[in-house]
């Protein structure tokens, strides 16, 4: 017995060899290879494998790795930012998917039940094809892979109470709502309540066990130990849901998030990469197996309605939904394309309310095949989807490249919400030229019309920090909250313009450093500006000298993010107080009146009467790429002074000009 299932493994594994490489010389997706190897060894074609229980249970073990996978992609904190996607987005996206279904169901005959069981299995999505699309491409922190993300986070959720309401739908289908389906209903909410309750204490325990446990088992050094610990880590949370009454792949799935928040997520993906891919084409195959090639033989007219009618239905929905998040049209189109497709979910929901009686045979087997073929169509519609976004988005570069065609030595602002407007209009008020580059359709079109040069635009796409004069630019500001997004934006940056100095916000001082290998040259964290003004405020209320003040904000900020990223052993000028004692530096604009003006450096001896050296001018637009004795300063000069605390004073007052004189008194 064993030694044939064995064999029948691993003419199973061999065919997802022999497809996969077909495939890839074909030019083609693995993944349509893998259903079409399905279809061959399921029981409706050659019936290669017998042991058909066995495939599947190792198609869920499929599922629960790649989910876990999945899960470390995505830390809890990214999560939580993703809150309006999953509640207002998968809400919107499973609601109304339901409701259409319901409607046309209805006006085909089909009753009441069998209408809202229909709208609860088109409502899901292939998390397991979609993942793995954005995962092959590496778009998973994309604006649409975030979008595709969320919503199959949500539809995974909306499992718990769907799997809760099918046994409702069969008492109606039967008994048409009558006592004993009222008293099933109520034990089966309070049961569902419980289930939840304890859920929400697993993932409180995980957490708080994730850290120490991981921290225990790396400090042996042991590869094995730790691919052990990632294999029980994966299986126990999946088998905890499980024993909930919740499926195997969100347990794994909320275990991969708690492990992506570690310092050990990049080594946890790379030892489970190998895994993810061998048992997802199995799963793949599984699906394959269930394509009932007679169905189509029979009503050929019927399935292709039916396909047509899931695809663009709920491409339709997504599109929607997207749009009411604010985003742009080729991020729902993209969305909205991967997204088209019956999910793994609705397999084991049709499993459920088969024994209800809930759908007609026939519908059960056109929507099998009607499943089937739409993940099959997965990677055509990704791909369909990309081009045609990459059209749309070429037509908002042509807009964007316009936009900064002949800016050179500009800011490039990416993000227009507060902190973007608040650096855009600083950049504005002392004219220097700027562009910037929002995902938010409404946005853009509004401050255009204010006159404001922004564009819509994706910012982690090459092309379109190119059509921002990214290599002409002299600086780049990360204005977005996404940490994800910034990272991937300021390595492109550092690829395409490394002179570039890159600016970047974060929202948590552990997430500098991380930016900072990524390419960023100064992060700025909300909560290191938060404790420096606290800290200056109560200094002051002390009655702090402001140079001492100065000091303490220095060092706070060397101890956060450091001096940004240099090559070894540079200084920046204004980190040289923290070698120096009682050194430091000044900006100041040269005024009408200024004792300097229309006199050279070496006339004036800054040095001489003050203490202080004059180490860079700026001069309209422009740096001065020499400073010498003979430099003659101009009105409007913005001129940098290096030299004793005690004395920078004095040396501003021949550049500043004199104060004005105060009116006499009456």
């Amino acid at each position: 017995m064993l030694d044939q299932v064995l064999l029948e493994l691993a003419l199973l594994f061999a065919l997802c060899v022999g497809v996969a490489v077909t495939f890839h010389r074909l030019r083609l997706p693995p993944i349509v290879g893998f259903l079409v190897a399905g279809v061959v060894v399921g029981p409706y074609s050659v019936g290669l494998v017998r042991h058909e229980a066995m495939v599947r249970e190792l198609a869920e073990v499929g599922i629960v790795v790649l989910l876990f996978a999945v899960g470390l992609e995505v830390p809890l904190g990214q999560l939580a930012r993703w809150k309006r996607i999953i509640l207002v987005g998968g809400g919107l996206q499973i609601l109304g998917t339901i409701l259409l279904t319901v409607a046309v169901a209805l006006a085909t005959g089909l009753p009441f039940a069998g209408a809202v069981f229909l709208g609860f299995l088109l409502s899901m999505s292939s998390t397991a094809a979609a993942s793995k699309m954005l995962v092959d491409h590496g778009e998973l922190s994309a604006p649409h892979g975030r979008i595709v993300l969320g919503i199959a986070v949500a539809q995974d959720l909306a499992v718990v109470p769907m799997v809760l309401v099918i046994p409702l739908l069969g008492l109606v289908g039967v008994a048409a709502g009558g006592a004993g389906a009222e008293a099933a209903g109520g034990a089966t909410w309070l049961q569902s309540l419980r289930n939840l309750g304890l859920l929400l204490l697993v993932a409180a325990v995980a957490r708080l066990l994730v850290r120490p446990l991981l921290g225990l088992v790396c400090r042996t050094r042991n590869r094995e130990l730790f691919v052990l610990f990632l294999a029980t880590w994966c299986l126990g949370l999946a088998v905890v849901t499980a024993q909930l009454g919740l499926s195997l792949a969100l347990g794994a799935f909320l275990g991969g998030i708690l492990l992506a928040d570690s310092d050990h997520h990049s080594q946890a993906a790379a030892e489970v990469e190998p895994f993810r891919d061998a048992f997802a084409s199995v799963f793949f195959v599984s699906i394959g197996m269930l394509f009932d090639w007679r169905t189509i033989v029979e009503a050929p007219g019927t399935v292709a309605a039916c396909l047509t009618a899931v695809v663009v239905g709920k491409a339709l929905v997504v599109m929607l939904v997207v749009a009411r998040l604010g985003q742009p049209f080729w991020v729902g189109l993209r969305a909205a394309l991967t997204l088209a497709q019956v999910g793994e979910f609705s397999f084991v929901l049709m499993q459920l309310g088969a024994g209800h009686g809930i759908l007609p045979a026939f519908a059960e087997r056109v929507f099998l095949v009607v499943a089937v073929s739409s993940i099959a169509l997965t990677p055509l519609a990704y791909s369909i989807g990309a081009r045609l976004a990459a059209r749309a988005r070429g037509r908002g570069d042509g807009r964007g490249q316009a936009s900064s065609t002949g800016l050179r030595d500009h800011a490039v602002v990416i993000g227009y919400g507060p902190t973007g407007r608040a650096v855009a209009g600083a950049l504005r008020a002392v004219g220097i030229p700027f562009v910037v580059s929002e995902m938010n359709a409404a946005t853009v079109k509004s401050e255009k019309d204010r006159g404001v040069p922004i564009v819509l635009g994706d910012a982690t796409r090459v092309a379109v920090l190119k059509s921002l004069g990214i290599e002409r630019a002299q600086l780049l500001v990360l204005a977005i909250n996404d940490v994800a997004a910034s990272g991937r934006v300021a390595q492109l940056a550092r690829q395409v313009a490394p002179h570039v100095h890159v600016l970047a916000r974060a929202v948590y001082n552990a997430e500098a450093a991380g930016l900072q290998r990524l390419g960023a040259h100064d992060v700025v964290p909300q909560e290191l500006e938060a404790s420096v003004e606290m800290s200056v405020r109560a200094l002051r209320r002390f009655l702090i000298a402001d140079d001492e003040i100065g000091r303490q904000v220095r060092d706070l900020r060397l101890q956060v993010v450091g001096g940004g990223r240099r090559a070894p052993g540079a200084v920046a000028v204004a980190d040289l107080a923290s070698f120096v004692p009682g050194l430091g530096f000044a900006i100041v604009r040269v005024s009408a009146g200024a004792e300097v003006l229309g006199h050279s450096l070496a006339e004036v001896a800054v040095r001489r009467r003050a203490g202080c050296s004059v180490v860079a001018v700026r001069r309209g637009a422009n740096n001065l790429t020499e400073i010498t004795a003979d430099t003659v300063v101009e009105l409007g000069d913005t001129v940098v002074l290096l030299g004793p605390e005690v004395r920078l004073a004095e040396a501003t007052l021949l550049f500043s000009g004199p104060p004005p004189t105060p009116p006499a008194a009456p």
